[in-house]
């Protein structure tokens, strides 16, 4: 009998111990999935369509196809009151994932007549979060500068013939 009591003694110390260790070691690969998940090198899709309200565009869509996890290319097309701003963009994003800082850049032309238009060159610096429906937003500030004037004055206030400014720059992100 003795030896049959330390047998089951054994016994279930033996499956306590494996029943414990299998539950910690569930738990802990569930705590890595979800790790490597949180950091995979391109939780965004490759593709990104938004509206864009402030400089470069004031108000319109800019396309963007992702080239890498963090370069970004685009072109976008926006208007304002009298004539409308059409832009080439670099975007260099700090981070891979759905949240992340960001540099961007490029030229910009303003158009609103043969002799009123600006070519300037624009660079912004901002935030950017992807949500998990491929909904986002961006939040940024956009430095504008003319590198041509125009013969004729805009009548927009915020576009004019020395072009040299900075503004708020809000996007409202779809990425499929």
């Amino acid at each position: 009998m003795n030896r049959l009591n330390k047998l089951t003694a054994v016994g279930l110390v033996l499956f306590l111990v494996v029943g414990i260790s299998s539950v910690s070691q569930a738990r802990v690969t569930e705590k890595v999935e979800a790790m490597i998940a949180e950091n995979t090198p391109l939780k965004v899709k490759d593709t990104d369509l938004w509206l864009q309200i402030g400089y470069p565009l004031i108000f319109g869509l800019q396309y963007d196809k992702y080239a890498t996890g963090n370069v970004v290319l685009g072109a976008g097309a926006g208007s304002f009151l009298n004539g409308f701003a059409l832009d080439l963009a670099v975007k260099y994003l700090f981070l891979t994932g759905k949240f992340s800082p960001f540099v961007a850049g490029g030229p910009v032309l303003y158009y609103s007549g043969p002799a009123a238009n600006i070519f300037g060159m624009y660079g912004t610096a901002g935030l950017q979060y992807i949500f998990d429906s491929g909904m986002g937003l961006s939040l940024g500030i956009t430095h504008v500068s003319a590198i041509t004037g125009s013969d004729e004055a805009f009548s927009y206030q915020w576009v004019n013939d020395s072009l040299n400014q900075a503004s708020a720059q809000f996007g409202f992100h779809w990425n499929f």
